[in-house]
């Protein structure tokens, strides 16, 4: 399958969310803040992103513009307790590919992890 990092500031969050992915088949890296998030980005090129919004160091919208503004459209799925609209709205200007909600759910963040590594469909597939 795909490599999966997941930067999460909780310990148990992060194990958790790397657990289901491991389950699913996926090899996952792990990140405690976005600037080791960074760091693993440019030495293991991942194929995807679990990112928590709300960090020490490095919060998940600082790394999404530090990222963005390396000129990586390296897909981005947000996994956040935060559900304001105004987060969400910010997360996808700064190009996430996906969002799902804390406590995370196998059944909810695995498929959007596929979702974002296949990428947007163009229409051709149909």
């Amino acid at each position: 399958m795909a490599r999966v990092l997941v930067i999460d500031d909780s310990k148990f969050s992060r194990g958790m969310t790397s657990r289901i992915l491991r389950e699913a088949g996926h090899e996952v890296l792990e990140a405690c803040d976005g600037e080791r998030g960074l760091e693993a980005v440019r030495e293991h090129n991942p194929d995807c992103v679990v990112l928590d919004l709300l960090m020490p160091v490095l919060d998940g919208p600082g790394f999404l513009g530090r990222v963005r503004g390396e000129g990586s459209d390296l897909p981005v799925v947000v996994a956040s307790a935060d559900i304001q609209a105004s987060s969400r709205r910010m997360c996808e200007e700064l190009g996430i590919s996906g969002f799902v909600n804390k406590p995370v759910r196998a059944d909810e963040l695995c498929p959007c992890v596929e979702r974002a590594i296949r990428g947007p469909s163009t229409g051709e597939d149909q």
